[in-house]
């Protein structure tokens, strides 16, 4: 059965490489985009069409800590600025308060409550009294977190569970490359503190939480261990149009374990980085149980997939009740080429 025909009017706040694609994606629909936000800078009184390389379409992005948003009229708000929730409250608050329901592009978004209860109270106690949602999402949704819960279905018994990945992180920007550490020596990588709560530190937690959560497993201890990820010959980077020495970092891997009170053990690797040329995105998860079962996603265009995954999210959040509501307790991802 074909979904209805929806027709919301749009804020996007943040438009880097994922908000812009998510605003291109409102304009395709003809959805109206009635706010448009980026903190201070070149992007501010651009004609949002114009910076999208369109036509202008007559609406000028505002400096995020400047606008004005009693006047927004919005029915759902796109925050595409950080994976942390404690960055991004600012962005919740204003939006919320105008009466729009939230889609976050962000790692922490995806599992608030498990990931900074604090943060969390504060979002769902605004959802709750402007009546409007909020969910977190992106490319983790259907790659990470629906194939983990998917993967044990045939299940009657499982003894662990192993999510292994490998991300050319570049195809999301340029620039997260470089903060995973690519091109640094590994003192560098170290002083810089790329495996640090300011960097990558707490982020690979995140997919295998949510899958734990989605299937009511009770967390016992969480174990984790970032570690660059070393060559041993020269790589020439595409994207940086560098050589990375033999010896210098290419990226991070980040390893996590998860104990569960049922016995069961979920294993993660995460590996962020440059690829060679004949690589490709791959997310698998393999069930040790009865029967054993492997899931593997490949990932030909994650530069367009994380923001249409959250794009597509649109329908679910605009009839959900108010408050948080997670990934999974929605159904799995639906195309939204009849929106």
């Amino acid at each position: 059965m074909k979904p209805p025909k929806i027709s919301p009017r749009i804020a996007v706040y943040g438009l880097g490489f994922v908000g812009k694609q998510l605003a291109g994606f409102a304009l395709d629909k003809g959805w109206d985009i009635v706010g448009a936000y980026n903190r201070a800078g070149d992007k501010v009184g651009q004609d949002l069409g114009t910076l999208l390389g369109r036509e202008a379409i007559g609406l000028l992005v505002e400096d995020c800590d400047h606008a004005d948003y009693s006047k927004l009229d919005a029915d759902l708000a796109f925050v595409a600025v950080s994976d942390r929730l404690e960055d991004n409250l600012i962005s919740y608050q204003r939006l919320m308060s105008a009466g729009a329901n939230i889609l976050c592009h962000g790692a922490e978004s995806c599992n608030p409550f498990r990931l900074n209860p604090d943060v969390a109270k504060k979002i769902h106690a605004l959802a709750l009294q402007h009546k409007v949602t909020f969910t977190g999402g992106g490319i983790w949704d259907m790659t990470r977190i629906w194939a983990g819960i998917l993967s044990v279905g045939p299940n009657i018994s499982i003894n662990t569970m192993t999510h292994t990945s490998f991300t050319d992180i570049a195809r999301q920007g340029v620039h997260l490359l470089r903060f995973c550490g690519a091109g640094l020596t590994v003192d560098e990588f170290k002083a810089k503190d790329v495996a640090g709560g300011g960097g990558l530190g707490g982020i690979a937690i995140i997919p295998p939480l949510c899958v734990v959560d989605a299937l009511g497993f009770e967390v016992k201890d969480v174990k984790e261990q970032l570690e660059p990820i070393i060559w041993e010959e020269d790589h020439q980077s595409h994207w940086l149009n560098e050589t990375i020495p033999a010896g210098h970092v290419i990226g991070t891997r980040m390893k996590v374990d998860i104990s569960t009170v049922e016995g069961i053990t979920i294993r993660n690797c995460f590996e962020y980085r440059d690829f060679k040329p004949d690589e490709v995105e791959q997310m698998i998860w393999k069930v040790e149980g009865e029967p054993s079962m492997e899931i593997r996603v490949v990932r030909e265009a994650s530069h367009l997939a994380s923001a249409s995954s959250l794009f597509n999210r649109t329908p679910d959040v605009l009839s959900a009740e108010p408050g948080i509501k997670e990934l999974w307790k929605y159904a799995p991802l639906k195309p939204s080429l009849f929106l």
